[in-house]
């Protein structure tokens, strides 16, 4: 007996991010360059708010019924919401709470701003920005919980992937590196100090959390205090820790294969 075939997939058309004259649009980054802290911290907020109330997908779903592209459920519903809060007469959606839809699509957004997050190399008695610190787990945290059904460039299957490989795992490692933050800012914080011991246990957890970016990097001892960098006081008690740890017989082997 003939089974029915499953029918193929249909393969969703890519959204064009182009809009005629009269379409309203919203810069982003309308506060001014993200090399200054105020406006980086801005941006991150904005696009982590964004995220978490679906504004970046509302817009998605908005240009998608506008260029007669196949809507998934989740935008279905999305847009049958904002048609029944719509008052004007015309369907078309041109502003949500009086701001229209942003120039660029989320993912551009996104590279944007990420460059201004990494701070190299990584100097632990320097005072760094919060915004630095902390907004790159911020966004993937928010991109991983509220960033499922968003487009995607071609050949990008996670949304975390829209950002280039290299600059993720140096966020990785920036974030790995913030455990050994404050490191020689006062004359206590060494590691020649018992009670500072404890950062390189943390920074040995951190770092296989994220082993991957460590073997992207091929890293050893050596090249690893290229990128983060310790007072002097603190090199060789920190090389000496790191081997005692991780087994390492020298300071020129693979850190990864020892995490």
């Amino acid at each position: 007996m003939a089974q029915n075939k499953k029918p193929a997939a249909r393969t969703k058309a890519p959204i064009r991010w182009e809009f005629d004259s009269d379409i309203p649009t919203f810069d982003f980054f309308e506060e001014g360059p993200l090399d200054e802290t105020w406006n980086l911290q801005e941006a991150v907020d904005r696009f982590v708010y964004w995220l978490k109330e679906d504004r970046f997908m509302i817009w998605e779903t908005v240009v998608c019924e506008e260029q007669g592209i196949a809507l998934t459920p989740k935008q279905k519903k999305l847009l049958g919401s904002l048609l029944d809060f719509n008052d004007e007469d015309d369907d078309q959606i041109l502003y949500l709470d009086e701001v229209p839809r942003p120039s660029e699509p989320w993912h551009i957004i996104l590279n944007r701003i990420v460059p201004y997050l990494l701070i190299e190399p990584f100097r632990t008695f320097d005072c760094q920005d919060e915004v630095k610190c902390e907004g790159w787990n911020q966004i993937v945290d928010a991109l991983q919980e509220h960033g499922k059904g968003l487009s995607l460039p071609p050949g990008v299957e996670e949304v975390t992937e829209v950002v280039p490989a290299e600059l993720r795992h140096k966020l990785w490692l920036q974030f790995c590196f913030d455990s050994l933050s404050g490191l020689g800012q006062e004359e206590s914080l060494a590691l020649d100090d018992p009670g500072e011991c404890d950062r390189i246990e943390g920074f040995i957890d951190h770092l296989r959390e994220f082993k991957d970016s460590v073997a992207y990097f091929g890293l050893t001892l050596d090249s690893l205090l290229t990128k983060v960098v310790l007072p002097e006081r603190d090199q060789p008690i920190f090389v000496r820790m790191m081997q005692e740890n991780l087994g390492l017989s020298s300071a020129q082997e693979r850190i990864a294969d020892h995490l």
